[in-house]
């Protein structure tokens, strides 16, 4: 059977950051999907399902802690994992082990710039956390 190739939801409102995020994981071997706003992100993850969504904690239309709670809240998208990637955290700070809580659910978070093989080994781990979870 073949294997399934793994869709990522790219949500940043940059598109240099965009374009270098989703050459990372396409490289991987990701179906990558990009939306550069809430309204955008919401629709994809809908109709797309997602195995992962990664995106930015400010987005020019809203907050991106808040959004996640929608995310939650939908039946459609509540299983999503989602891991942030910001610049927010200090990227000194960043050892791959930040968290950024919201609610009682915690996510993975990066700062920008981005830690590629850390970011990849963590989207990994959060789509198969999720996938044995649903088991």
């Amino acid at each position: 059977m073949p294997k399934k190739i793994k869709k990522i939801l790219l949500v940043d409102d940059n598109p240099v950051a965009q374009k270098m995020t989703s050459k990372v994981f396409s490289n991987d071997g990701y179906q990558v999907l990009l939306a550069f706003d809430e309204i955008e992100c919401f629709k994809m993850a809908k109709i797309e399902q997602p195995d992962a969504i990664l995106m930015d904690v400010i987005f020019p239309d809203g907050d991106g802690k808040e959004f996640v709670r929608k995310l939650k809240l939908d039946p459609d998208t509540e299983n999503i994992p989602i891991v942030f990637a910001t610049n927010t955290l200090n990227v000194k700070d960043d050892d791959g082990d930040l968290i950024i809580t919201i609610g009682e659910e915690s996510y993975r978070a990066f700062a920008k710039p981005l830690h590629y093989p850390k970011l990849l080994s963590t989207v990994r781990k959060e789509i198969n956390r999720v996938k044995n979870k649903n088991k």
